[in-house]
């Protein structure tokens, strides 16, 4: 008696082993070519670096420089105009959207920014003297 799975099993085993090694070559030369693209981006990513980072550089630059002239700004402030600033901005609001809102609304911030800058420089007498000072 022949078992028909052990004739049978040489033939799918080696045909199954030759297309896996046709698979293979295939996968392997697609493998060969997909590095050798990797292999001239990275090249050309690296000829290209020096004008990048230069950009970058004048980014950087330009940021703190932006950065600078913020906070020197900020130091030059009164108190009142800082605590004014800061209200405006916990608001997100600007000077000039601030002038841009209806009258009645512009108003109402124009109030709550006065009470605060009462409650915390003081009274207006004292408002009065801590500009005096300043100027």
């Amino acid at each position: 008696m022949i078992r028909i799975d052990s004739v049978t099993q040489p033939n799918i085993a080696g045909a199954a082993s030759s297309q896996k090694a046709a698979a293979s070559s295939t996968f392997a030369d697609l493998l060969a070519e997909q590095a050798a693209k990797l292999a001239e981006t990275a090249k050309s990513k690296q000829e290209d670096t020096p004008a990048a980072s230069d950009q970058t550089t004048a980014t950087e630059e330009k940021s703190m420089v932006n950065h600078r002239d913020e906070l020197m700004r900020l130091l030059s402030m009164s108190p009142a105009e800082l605590i004014r600033y800061q209200m405006l901005d916990e608001m997100g609001l600007t000077e000039e959207s601030l002038k841009n809102l209806p009258y009645e609304e512009r108003m109402k911030i124009e109030e709550m920014i006065e009470e605060e800058i009462e409650r915390q420089l003081g009274s207006k007498e004292g408002i009065g003297d801590i500009a005096a000072q300043i100027l």
